[in-house]
């Protein structure tokens, strides 16, 4: 199994979180399937080798090789059968919006094929990055192509970008009531500005990102106290933080501590020869 991230260019840094590469043989005992939380950061998505598919029932639902997951407010499970490689663009929770022909709220809780939401034809791009077999070319490629399309556009007006920091500097626990407040901006117009840059509201957006930082604590440290960590998230009780964590993430807290002890055991017999890989390389321009 291989997975790099790598910081995006100076220059992209209000739209792309990051670039990201993954390889891996699902026919491996341990880690056979993705299972994906709710989360406000969409993805560009481009696969070669077997494909993801999803399940609905008894039916299997195989997504395209280049995809778009959108905003998400539960958990999604993807799947695939075999060894798969993928290269993708992490955009920032704004910064989808001017590359896509639909607006992000028809995006929610979705996973599309490129061609139904990117502003250009990206086919010729796909089969560009399928035949490079070198991991930093890949993403150097990919990041390229977008470094290009933005540079060709007008500079666009995102005033989520600015709203949605503070929610995210805040780790989700600012109210709404005060961002409006603070910005001068009606209730209502804050939300439009949201669904309309990505693609959720406000008051969803600020949950999400408060609950990820939740999960991330318990990542970090299994053995965390649930009832300080409730209080933290800004919770009374911990009865009420339990029920909407599962509400989020379709587990409750003390079942997700459980699953990440077991997870980084089993992950510690198993790829003991991980190659898993996070940098900020230097970039021109």
């Amino acid at each position: 199994m291989l997975y790099r991230e790598v910081a995006p260019d100076p220059r992209l840094r209000d739209l792309i979180k990051c670039f990201w590469a993954l390889e891996h043989d699902y026919r491996k005992s341990f880690h056979n399937h993705e299972r994906l939380w709710a989360d406000v950061y969409p993805e560009l998505i481009f696969t070669s080798g077997e494909r993801y598919f999803r399940r609905a029932g008894s039916r299997r639902i195989t997504l395209d090789a280049n995809l778009i997951i959108g905003p998400f407010q539960k958990e999604l499970e993807l799947f695939c059968d075999g060894p798969i490689r993928l290269v993708a663009a992490r955009f920032q929770p704004w910064g989808l919006r001017p590359f896509c022909k639909v607006p992000p709220a028809r995006l929610r809780n979705c996973v599309v094929d490129c061609s139904q939401i990117w502003s250009t034809d990206l086919r010729p791009l796909a089969k560009i990055l399928e035949s490079l077999s070198d991991v930093e070319t890949r993403i150097a490629k990919l990041e390229n192509e977008i470094l290009s399309l933005a540079a060709a556009m007008a500079k666009p007006k995102l005033l989520a970008r600015r709203l949605a920091g503070e929610i995210v500097r805040s780790e989700g626990l600012m109210r709404i009531s005060e961002l409006s407040g603070k910005h001068g901006i009606h209730a209502r117009q804050l939300e439009r500005i949201f669904l309309e840059e990505t693609g959720v509201t406000a008051k969803v957006f600020a949950r999400i990102i408060r609950f990820n930082r939740a999960k991330k604590a318990i990542e970090d440290d299994p053995e965390i106290d649930l009832l300080t960590l409730a209080h933290d998230c800004g919770y009374a009780d911990q009865s009420h933080f339990t029920r909407n964590f599962r509400e989020m993430f379709s587990v409750t807290p003390s079942r997700y501590k459980a699953l990440v002890k077991d997870k980084d055991r089993l992950f510690r017999q198993e790829f003991a020869d991980v190659a898993f890989v996070q940098d900020n390389p230097p970039h021109a321009g």
